[in-house]
């Protein structure tokens, strides 16, 4: 097998976690990009990591579910026998006040946000600690540090992974595994478009560098945090955010008790 270092990038095909896929095997690693349903964009991002030579591959999984990423470990261990990096990428955000909020989004929030990065780094742990060590990277977001009206609970998920980050830090050390997360702040993305779209003009205002971030700003930091030179950074929730430490738009609430 090549001695090419691995690393899993979970909703690796589209936004952040394509430029994460792509700059990743641009930097001589073999990647595998996870994908739960946008089959084009995944065939997309597999063109452009081929571009760099290596063996890479997609794969269709639902990382907030337990046996489809048994399956992917099956396929990791059968091309690869080793697994050198994680990256936690997949999320979803949506907008929604507590007293509308049912329990099925929550828990569909928490699960995609937050349980899938804890399942992951269950399935690479014994791979990172045969190798005696490993990079596990979660995908944080300012949201996590700075409370907003109607995302209680986006926000919940991401603190839930600053602490997974923090404790993992801790737990794994031992191991030579180090943990860190990215917590950008408005990255231009099919997931954020409508925002950016609906409230752009006062949420650039909030933002120090006055523009909005790219899928490769977060994805430089990554390969940083997964490279040598990174090594002795560990237990770091890393902003990605232009400087935009603010936030929270409690005008939100406002506008919604007009309607009542």
């Amino acid at each position: 097998m090549s001695n090419r270092k691995v690393a899993i990038v979970t909703g690796g095909t589209r936004g952040m976690g394509q430029a994460v896929s792509v700059t990743l095997a641009k930097a001589g690693m073999d990647i595998i990009a996870l994908y739960r349903s946008n089959e084009l964009s995944a065939k997309e991002t597999k063109r452009k990591m081929d571009e760099y030579g290596g063996n890479h591959k997609i794969i269709r999984a639902d990382v907030t579910i337990k046996s489809d990423i048994d399956v992917v470990m099956e396929q990791v261990n059968k091309a690869y026998g080793r697994a050198d990096v994680l990256v936690s990428n997949a999320g979803i955000f949506g907008f929604n006040f507590i007293e509308d909020m049912t329990e099925e989004y929550l828990d569909h929030i928490l699960a995609v946000n937050f349980k899938s990065a804890f399942l992951m780094t269950k399935a690479v742990l014994p791979y990172m600690k045969k190798q005696k060590g490993g990079r596990i990277v979660y995908a944080s977001s300012i949201s996590s540090h700075y409370a907003d009206c109607g995302l209680v609970g986006y926000g919940a998920s991401k603190a839930c992974i600053d602490m997974l980050t923090k404790i993992g830090a801790a737990e794994l050390g031992p191991y030579n595994i180090t943990v860190n997360a990215y917590a950008p702040g408005i990255i231009e993305t099919d997931m954020t478009a409508d925002m950016i779209h609906e409230r752009g003009e006062d949420q650039v205002k909030q933002i120090s560098l006055n523009k909005f971030g790219k899928g490769q700003d977060v994805a430089n930091l990554v390969q940083f945090l997964v490279s040598p030179e990174g090594g002795y950074i560990t237990g770091e929730i890393i902003g990605v955010d232009g400087g935009m430490l603010k936030v929270q738009n409690p005008y939100r609430a406002y506008e919604k008790a007009k309607d009542e």
